[in-house]
């Protein structure tokens, strides 16, 4: 044995002779992997391959770099059908041994020389894994479909047997899947999965072993032939405790096994009846489902038809007391032809023009909005604008955004959101039409002056929530009643000025509009 912390030979009291370095402990877990070779050995030359895996792992547990443990678990998991996993466990041990010759070479060579190997090995992962996801939704037909897939490729795939049985099982096909269980125990003498599943079904696991004829066993692998146990380390001071303790861990698993092996057999007779009204619930909750979905369908086909057929009302009759499309569209040709654009451009507003039926209708609406439409926008942009100057801004809001409606020209934009201040409502919205000039109008002129304006907005709206947030109603009478009087001044000295900024920017606008 060499010494884990320098590598060089340890003397009979464990201890390194160079470094001093106590390998007592590293000894017994290197004694306790090769106990545990040995175990799985003998598992695995008894067709228990299962048991075999289990204690090849133990044994890696306590030496990772056992090579002969990862050779043998690599050939356990050949002859379960699970060839990936054991060319891992071979290219493993092939890396921890560069100089000594190496089995494990042998066997990564004889698989890399046929590259189907790997392709069988691929596509039998993916169809059991298909297999194991259709089972666990309920899909047991597609689950038995992919499982008899990879069996073809693998038949000594333990899993994808274990997988069939238990489809079997669920589809009450017992006879099915005990001769499943029986092609397991022939690769797997002593899978207790297998085992179990037979107790379920009502066969005695002892009877059906000894049932299986000889020749429907697995031949033994020349590999495992060839595999001999490790002689392991016996420790000097063995402790006499030792016994005891595996005495308490066998007892531990006796009554573990016990819980695992009798109380699935109690809970499958209890639940056969609730699988029975869980599913006919489901089909109960599905034929509902599809009734529903049915009606859905039907509602959703009705209410576009009721859709299609008021729009189409809509064109001839009108609706809540209002002129159909035809009325407002002879209505508008009365008024285009006595040239009151205003009335017009009203009356076309009501018409939707992908509603209307005749490709006359449509060639009118067409020919009458473009004119209409520009001559109300400046009718009614002249009229506002008229009414803004002799400071009439209700009746100028009113002007300005009917022609708003018809032209969306910023400067009308611009005159609207000017009614908007000072008439001292919607100053969201006062400030929302400043936004839009700023952002998307392109005229320096109309930006610098909405910019102003609606930054005055903001801080005159932050003034006012300051003011109330501070808490007037604390204030005495007798300040209040400053207040009031300087409010008073500061009111009548503001609608001057106001008064003169508004007719000094209006008379700019007016020059540009004349221009």
């Amino acid at each position: 044995m060499k010494c884990i912390k320098c590598g060089r030979p340890v003397g009979v009291g464990r201890y390194c002779n160079a470094c001093g370095f106590d390998n007592k402990h590293i000894a017994k877990a290197l004694n306790t992997a090769d106990y545990y070779y040995n175990i799985g050995l003998e598992k695995a030359q008894m067709h228990d391959l299962s048991g075999a895996e289990m204690y090849l792992k133990k044994a890696l547990t306590y030496n990772k770099s056992h090579k002969n443990a990862r050779n043998l678990l690599g050939l356990v998991y050949n002859e379960m059908g699970e060839g990936g996993k054991a060319y891992i466990q071979w290219k493993v041990s092939a890396k921890l041994s560069s100089v000594e010759e190496n089995i494990a070479n042998l066997y990564i060579k004889q698989m890399e020389e046929h590259p189907a190997v790997f392709e069988e090995i691929n596509e039998t992962a993916k169809k059991y894994n298909a297999a194991l996801s259709y089972a666990k939704q309920g899909s047991d037909d597609l689950a038995m479909i992919q499982v008899k897939k990879v069996l073809s490729v693998t038949p000594n795939f333990v899993n994808a047997h274990l997988l069939f049985a238990l489809l079997h099982m669920r589809a009450g096909d017992n006879a099915s899947a005990q001769a499943d269980l029986n092609n397991v125990l022939a690769i797997d003498r002593y899978n207790t999965t297998a085992r179990r599943y037979l107790k379920e079904i009502g066969e005695n696991p002892e009877t059906v072993a000894e049932k299986i004829p000889a020749d429907a066993l697995k031949p033994d692998n020349e590999n495992l032939k060839n595999v001999r146990p490790v002689d392991h380390y016996e420790d000097p001071n063995k402790e006499t405790w030792k016994q005891f303790v595996y005495m308490l861990i066998g007892l531990a698993i006796g009554v573990v096994a016990m819980f695992v092996l009798v109380i699935p057999s109690v809970k499958a007779s209890v639940s056969v009846d609730y699988n029975n009204l869980k599913k006919e619930y489901s089909q109960t909750t599905n034929k509902k489902d599809a009734e529903i979905n049915t009606l859905k369908d039907d509602k959703k086909s009705l209410q576009k038809k009721n859709k299609k057929l008021t729009k189409r009302l809509k064109v001839y009759e009108g609706s809540k007391g209002e002129d159909s499309m035809y009325d407002s569209i002879l209505k508008a040709s009365q008024a285009y032809s006595s040239g009151n654009y205003v009335e017009c451009a009203k009356h076309l507003l009501k018409v939707d023009k992908s509603s209307l039926p005749s490709s006359t209708a449509k060639n009118l609406y067409t020919s009458m909005k473009d004119k209409a439409f520009q001559n109300a926008a400046t009718q009614l942009y002249n009229s506002g604008k008229a009414s803004f100057d002799a400071y009439k801004y209700q009746d100028a809001l009113d002007d300005l955004e009917q022609s708003y409606k018809y032209d969306k020209s910023y400067n009308t934009e611009y005159h609207i959101a000017m009614c908007y201040k000072y008439l001292n409502k919607n100053a969201d919205k006062a400030q929302e039409y400043f936004y839009d000039i700023i952002n998307n109008s392109g005229d320096s002129d109309l930006i610098r002056k909405a910019a102003n304006l609606g930054l005055d907005m903001v801080i005159n709206s932050a003034k006012e929530a300051a003011a109330k947030a501070k808490g007037g109603s604390t204030k005495s009478s007798d300040s209040k009643s400053d207040s009031d009087d300087d409010s008073t001044d500061s009111s009548e000295s503001k609608k001057s000025s106001s008064k003169s900024t508004t007719e000094e920017d209006f008379s700019t606008d007016t020059a540009d509009d004349n221009e």
